[in-house]
């Protein structure tokens, strides 16, 4: 044998006995020369789903699963190993990177709680209705978030120019130092997690003044797990201390003034109903919008397909009118354009499902993987970082164009689709967002009678491919 070939099984057996000093002695040991590694949960392949990393120690991957468990195969590019998991297991072993580095591995069974349950009197008082709510636990988790100094910055997450934020602070600002605004102030501090927090707080209802778990949602976002439960303690505190109930009941009226307009005045109905003409294999029993009058410039979606029940949720601001807004439009125009951010939510629900389906994906995919074709790196379009977030945000401001095209004053569609394409492009930085925008405005317009949107999805993908 080499002195080369002596040195490298040296080191490997130094490795192995590190790794048997750090887990049991009977602890198992796979090779990898790559750091990705895909991951089969049951007859489910997760490609790249797992980065190897030596320095975590240990590093644990979280599994969720039903009751009864599943076998979870962690794969790397040399080696596998299986385990048959079950909610409370805990399994350790190490993967052992390029013949040297000690990778301490772990895997961890969580029980896999469906994100909410419609029982038949939930679908009986909810099938074909649409609810518009400012919801009161939702509404405290907004008003936790307004008085920490992330809340205070400017950086889109609060509305703060109207005489309800002034209320707010009136009232609240000076319990900022409880510590539920602390642990929240920290969490918010990565924008994503404000969007968890905000919607999972959905999922609980005062009850006799005390907050509890809805008896249908268990959490609201995608995570595993509800991210505002463990702080659930301090928040009712909070509650509690501040006399929030009051001043709920104080501002009733205004919430209600809020609800009727955004449910009466800009065309709620009429989308729903153009959205589920233009995309008929995307079904839904219920719709939800769900807002607060805190809330910024940050929107987000839900839907939920469990027992038998669709259900799909906008959280969204209100189009407030700013003060300085010299609109020149009529008012059947200012209604249709008030509707564009509930209607980019509501969006959502079918457009990334139309997206999804088989005939498009992997075109979608070779068609934006360079994503600098489309999205500016120094603008807020760079969130939108895989081809399907990408391309269902052009799809969704485009939609809005064409809502424009049906429903608003026809001397005045040019202004309002201008606009569009200049928020998008200049103030968002989807790059040839105007150009697609013309593209699928005229294809639209265009298009043989009785065909809807979905229809023309082939067209649509396959502008993109032609343009990247």
């Amino acid at each position: 044998m080499s002195k080369l070939a002596l040195a490298s099984l040296f080191v490997t057996l130094i490795s192995l006995f590190n790794v048997a000093g750090s887990f049991s002695q009977n602890t198992k040991v796979i090779s990898a020369t790559g750091k990705r590694v895909d991951i089969r949960i049951g007859n489910e392949l997760r490609k790249s789903d797992w980065n190897i990393s030596p320095g975590i120690k240990p590093d644990v991957y979280d599994v969720y699963l039903p009751k009864a468990g599943k076998p979870v195969t962690f794969i790397t590019d040399e080696d596998s190993i299986l385990f048959d998991v079950k909610p409370g297991d805990y399994y350790e072993f190490v993967v052992l990177l390029n013949g040297k580095d000690s990778a301490f591995t772990a895997i961890k069974g969580h029980l896999d709680v469906p994100r909410a349950q419609f029982f038949d009197d939930y679908k009986k008082s909810h099938t074909g209705k649409t609810f518009v709510e400012i919801p009161e636990v939702y509404e405290l988790m907004n008003v936790v978030m307004a008085i920490t100094s992330e809340g205070k910055k400017d950086n889109g997450l609060i509305r703060k120019n109207n005489a309800y934020y002034s209320d707010v602070l009136k009232w609240f600002d000076q319990y900022r130092d409880e510590p539920i605004v602390g642990t929240v102030n920290a969490e918010i501090s990565n924008h994503d997690n404000y969007h968890a927090l905000k919607m999972d707080a959905y999922a609980f209802e005062f009850h006799n003044e005390k907050i509890v778990q809805s008896a249908t949602y268990d959490r609201i976002g995608f995570s595993n797990t509800n991210n505002l439960r463990s702080f659930i303690p301090a928040l009712q505190d909070f509650a509690v201390k501040t006399k929030f109930a009051d001043f709920y009941a104080k501002h009733k009226s205004y919430y209600d003034g809020l609800i009727i307009s955004y449910r009466d005045s800009i065309g709620v109905p009429e989308m729903q109903k153009w959205l589920t003409a233009n995309f008929p294999s995307a079904r839904y029993d219920s719709f939800k919008i769900i807002f607060s009058p805190l809330v910024s410039q940050n929107q987000s979606a839900a839907r939920f397909d469990l027992d038998g029940f669709k259900e799909a949720q906008a959280h969204v601001n209100f189009p407030f009118n700013e003060k300085n807004n010299t609109r020149t439009l009529s008012k059947k125009a200012s209604l249709v354009q008030d509707g564009s951010i509930i209607f980019t939510e509501l969006n959502h629900a079918f457009i990334d499902l139309e997206s999804a389906k088989p005939q498009y994906t992997e075109r979608i995919a070779k068609a934006f993987a360079n994503l600098a074709t489309w999205n500016n790196p120094e603008k807020p379009a760079k969130y939108y970082n895989d081809p399907f977030a990408s391309f269902n945000e052009y799809m969704n401001w485009a939609l809005v164009c064409l809502r424009y095209a049906d429903y608003a004053p026809e001397n005045e569609q040019d202004q309002l689709i201008q606009q569009t394409e200049e928020m998008m492009v200049n103030s968002r930085g989807f790059v040839k967002f105007a150009e697609f925008d013309q593209f699928l405005v005229k294809l639209y317009k265009n298009r043989k009678k009785g065909q809807v949107l979905a229809d023309l999805y082939p067209e649509i993908v396959g502008w993109f491919e032609e343009n990247k």
